[in-house]
């Protein structure tokens, strides 16, 4: 079984790299490898130190495919065979210690792993109306801008059709500003763009992007939008983020990115009428309107969210129907935003509006709320 195994360990990306055809080593340490040939063939047949366990069961103490893959994980290389036989004593010491003294190396710095950001290869993507920066490295909107696609369509549909020249708007969780950009086109020099944007490296492409439309009508805001002022932490995936509460441990406070917070109402100039809202805040939506609350009930807006009841609760503390009814209690009606673009209003039917979540099959659909 352990030699069917190890055929079978032989086939995997991570082992093919380090092995030819016939299963000899490709000029790498003897020992490494066959370390590695041995740790997969286990995790195979479930067998010896390789076997699977939950990660709270792991070991506190380093072992040798630990101390190994920290050279190939941090260094990004295999050990040399004249400097394995020092680096493998360490096998038995704290886990955490080991780790620790390969990430504070001057070799692990040298590769700047923690300086690199998805900002590194960027373009400026023309549109008929409107230029945006992006990156490719940005899997989560910037390599679809990059390709000349209409970032989020079935919303772009929607702003193209209500917004119109000299209007006011506020674009809450802008993102690196593909719809900032299409509003600041719509509303024209007469109008206001106001983007809320909490992502220090996003707020780099707003900014360029602003410049370079010459949207001075356009406002960027470095913020989280929430209930009241203070900080949050937060949490980014590519361009995409979250913002939470900063934790109650002093040694995570200074582990994490912590962004000012406002409440909208208190950052909006007052004498503006604001004629739309649009946000998209995964899951702090609700957050961000009841700290714009004053605005809504003056200037009754439109409002375009997305809307997540998966998200909402760990971060607004609310539940899908509990936000939809936030809305409906301020005297809006809900409608749904189709794929292409259309709208479906439900008025005030929440179960329609949960069973149309429902049919989506994926983790958020778009909404609109009007004014009655």
């Amino acid at each position: 079984m352990r030699n069917l195994a190890r055929k079978a360990a032989r086939r995997l990306p991570i082992v093919r790299g380090l092995f030819g055809q016939e299963g000899a080593a490709l000029g790498e340490p003897e020992l490494p490898s066959t370390m590695l040939l041995t740790a997969a063939a286990d995790a195979l047949t479930g067998a010896g130190a390789g076997q699977y366990s939950p990660p709270s069961q792991h070991a506190t103490t380093a072992t040798a495919e630990d101390i190994f893959y920290c050279f190939r994980l941090l260094l990004g290389r295999n050990p040399n065979p004249e400097e394995w036989t020092g680096h493998s004593s360490r096998v038995g010491e704290d886990l955490e210690n080991v780790v620790s003294s390969y990430v504070t190396s001057q070799e692990f710095a040298a590769r700047g792993l923690l300086k690199k950001t998805y900002q590194e290869k960027v373009e400026l993507v023309h549109f008929p109306s409107f230029s945006v920066f992006a990156s490719i490295d940005d899997l989560a909107v910037g390599n679809h801008v990059l390709i000349g696609r209409s970032y989020d369509p079935r919303i772009a549909a929607v702003l193209s059709r209500r917004v119109k020249p000299g209007m006011a708007v506020v674009d809450i969780g802008a993102n690196i500003g593909y719809l900032t950009m299409l509003l600041g086109s719509l509303v024209a020099p007469a109008g206001l763009v106001v983007a809320i944007e909490p992502n220090p490296e996003n707020i780099k492409l707003l900014e360029a992007s602003r410049r370079v439309n010459r949207f001075d009508h356009v406002l960027v805001i470095q913020a989280a939008a929430g209930r009241q002022a203070g900080l949050l932490a937060l949490n980014v995936s590519y361009s995409n983020g979250t913002t939470t509460e900063l934790p109650d441990d002093l040694d995570a406070i200074f582990a994490s990115r912590p962004v000012p917070c406002f409440a909208l109402d208190d950052l909006l100039p007052k004498d503006k009428h604001f004629n739309l809202v649009k946000i998209d805040t995964e899951g702090a939506e609700l957050n961000a309107l009841i700290g714009l609350s004053r605005t809504i009930d003056r200037d009754r807006p439109l409002i375009v969210s997305e809307f997540s009841p998966g998200s909402l609760p760990g971060i607004s503390r609310c539940t899908g129907p509990e936000f939809l009814r936030f809305l409906i209690a301020r005297g809006y009606r809900i409608g749904v935003i189709e794929k292409d673009g259309s709208e479906s209003c439900f008025e005030d039917d929440v179960d329609g509006v949960m069973g149309a979540y429902s049919r989506s099959g994926i983790d958020h659909i778009d909404i609109i709320a009007m004014p009655k």
